[in-house]
Order: structure tokens, then sequence, then C-alpha cells
């Protein structure tokens, strides 16, 4: 065969319009879907992961908070601390109830005054007060400790007291809880004065052998250590660690605390995520936030409601849906850009096709070679 012998083919136009539909079309439709499902498992993925975050600083909280009540336990049972209470309370035989009252009246009536000075240095220099000051100098977080009788009357303390009597006050009651006694912390507060936050541990201190309540023992301890567990956990540009009350109001925030009486955005969404047996079960919800972009939240409760009624918190963490799947929907949106286009260029193809469907085209064919021209001699 010659050197310029050569095949050319030529593909009917219908034939590679129904070879391009069969191939790009799936592909960009099995491309469109996989996207699909991919963006829900990273969802899910990450949702988990922020729920992980949550359930850890919540266990971390839970534990710091645990601990506090076990230490201050501990005084309960210290000996200088139960012998101050049965001595104050045998003080009380062989008086009546009337009598009783009218004594610890008198005291509580004169108690800011110099003529109880002496009733408060014999207390503050007892050797449960001592016991409790140095208690005091070695934990710093222990702001104040009181301890009562069975009364309700003031018999040792690290410092001296607003009020001679405490059986009066709510935090009493909670611990005495009408003689059966019971491990009291109260809501967190933040106190002006020292910028700090604290909650107060009431822990019923029993008659030795028996679980008869023969006295009461506060302390007011200072948590604002435990906040930075909170705020450490910044995630990205947009996320954020939040530990908030039941109600939503904000207890530590990396932009927001407690002394600021803010409620968190979040709050309604993931309450109404954890009221859901499905949002309870994944531990995260996506939402749109008023004002901010899509966002997902993972949450934990810090598990303290049951023992700790006044403890109704939760840990949140989250961050806008934009910035938490960025590294994942770049490569996906991609993807999706090319698959709309591969069917663009179908549907191109299929419309050129159609305004041309009349026209004769050229089949395959082998082109047969041409004979070589003779010159003619002059």
């Amino acid at each position: 065969m010659p050197a310029n012998d050569r095949f050319e083919f030529r593909i009917p136009f219908k034939t590679l319009l129904i070879g391009v539909c069969l191939t790009a079309v799936p592909i960009s439709v099995a491309a469109l879907y996989s996207i699909l499902q991919s963006d829900r498992s990273l969802e899910r993925t990450i949702g988990h992961h922020f729920h992980l975050i949550a359930a850890g600083t919540a266990s971390e909280i839970r534990h710091v908070i645990q601990d506090r009540v076990v230490d201050v336990g501990k005084l309960t049972i210290a000996p200088d601390v139960v012998a101050a209470v049965e001595t104050s309370n045998r003080s009380y035989q062989g008086m009546s109830e009337q009598a009783i009252s009218d004594r610890i009246s008198r005291i509580d009536g004169i108690w800011d005054t110099p003529e109880a000075d002496p009733i408060v240095n014999r207390m503050l220099a007892s050797p449960a007060s001592r016991l409790l000051l140095q208690h005091k100098a070695r934990d710093p977080s222990l702001l104040r400790i009181t301890v009562t009788d069975e009364k309700g009357a003031t018999v040792a303390a690290s410092h001296k007291t607003l009020d001679y009597y405490q059986a009066d006050e709510d935090y009493w009651q909670d611990i005495y809880a009408k003689g059966r006694g019971s491990v009291s912390v109260s809501d967190v507060k933040y106190d002006d004065v020292t910028h700090s936050y604290y909650v107060g541990v009431g822990v019923p201190i029993l008659e030795e052998g028996t679980t008869r309540v023969i006295g009461t023992l506060d302390a007011l301890v200072d948590l604002s250590k435990l906040f930075p567990v909170v705020s450490r956990s910044r995630i990205g540009q947009t996320g954020r660690t939040l530990l908030i009350k039941d109600d939503g109001t904000i207890i530590a925030a990396p932009d927001a605390d407690l002394a600021m009486k803010a409620r968190a955005i979040e709050a309604g969404a993931a309450t109404e995520a954890i009221n859901d047996p499905e949002g309870l079960r994944t531990g995260y919800v996506v939402t749109d936030l008023p004002g901010v972009r899509r966002t997902l939240i993972g949450f934990a409760d810090v598990g303290l409601r049951t023992e700790l009624p006044k403890l109704e918190w939760l840990v949140l963490v989250s961050q806008s849906t934009r910035e938490a799947f960025a590294p994942i929907r770049v490569v996906g949106r991609l993807i999706a850009f090319v698959s709309v286009v591969s069917l663009g260029l179908v549907v191109l193809l299929i419309v050129y096709f159609t305004l041309h469907r009349r026209e004769e085209f050229t089949e395959i064919g082998e082109i047969q070679p041409r004979e070589p021209e003779t010159v003619k001699q002059a």
C-alpha cells in the first residue's frame, strides 16, 4: 500500500451522542449522588466529633464538682468539727424549745455589735475553727466554711459569719432536709467584689455510727479555675465551647461569662434537640441561628442534675458549617462543578442534534487511494 494511503474514520453524530449519554450522564449523576451522601456522612462525622468534645468537657467539669463535694465532706468527719457540734448540742439539754429559741435569738440580735465580740472570738479560736482555717489556707478555692449545730447556730467558721443563726437560710434548709440530711450544691454565683465564680457546697454532719443529722457544714467553693477548661476548647474562627445553665444563661465561654448575664443563641436549638429522642441520641444538631450562618452544635449534659438538681448545666460546642465542612466541601464542590458542566455539555449536544437531525451525516468509510496524476509530455 502506498505510503500516503490512510484510513479516515467518521463517527455518526447520533452514535457519538448516544455514547456520550451512556457514559457522561451516569457518571455525573453518580458523582452528584455521592456528593450528597458525603455531605450527610460529613455532617454525622463532625457532629459526632463535636458531641465527643462536649461530652469530654462535661465529664471533666462533673469530676471537678464531685471532687470538691468529697473534699468538703471529709471535713464533716474531722474529730474537732464533730466535737464542736456535739458540745453545742449538749448545751441545749434540759432546755425547752422556747428557751433554746430565745437564747439563739438573743445572740443573733447582738451578733453585729461589740457585745458579741467575746462569743465571736471564742468561736474563731476554737479547735474546729482553727482546723477550718488550716484547710482554707491549704486550698485557696475554699472561700468560706461555716459549721452549725442541729438548731442552726454557728459553732465554728473560717470567718465571722453575717448571722449567728443559719437555720432560716435556704442553704441550711437544703442541707438539713427536715432532719434527713442531704448533700446540697447551690447554683453558680458571681461575686462582684472578688470577681470569682463560686458554689455553696453543703454536707450534713452525722452522729457517729448512725444517720442522725447533728449539724451542717457549708463551704463556698471558688470555681474560677474550672472555667478555663471550657474556654480553651476553641475551634477555628467561628467555633466556641460554652458552659450554660438549663435556661441558656452563659456560665463560661471564650467571649462571655456569668457576669455579663448573656444568653447563648445556641441554647434554644440545643434544648429542643435534647428533648427530641433522635437529637438526644446523635448528640448534635444543625440549625440556622438568628443573624448567624448555618451552625453545627454538639451538646452534652454535665450529668449532675440527678444528684445535684441545681446544677442543670450543659456544654455546647458550635461552629459555622461553612468553616466546619470547608476542607471536604471544596473537593465536593469541584466534583459537583465538573459533573454539572458535563451534564450541560450533554444537553448542548442533544440540542444541537435536535436542531440538525434532518441533515445527512457521512458514515465511516475507507477513502480510496487516489491514482497519481500523469504528466503529459510536451
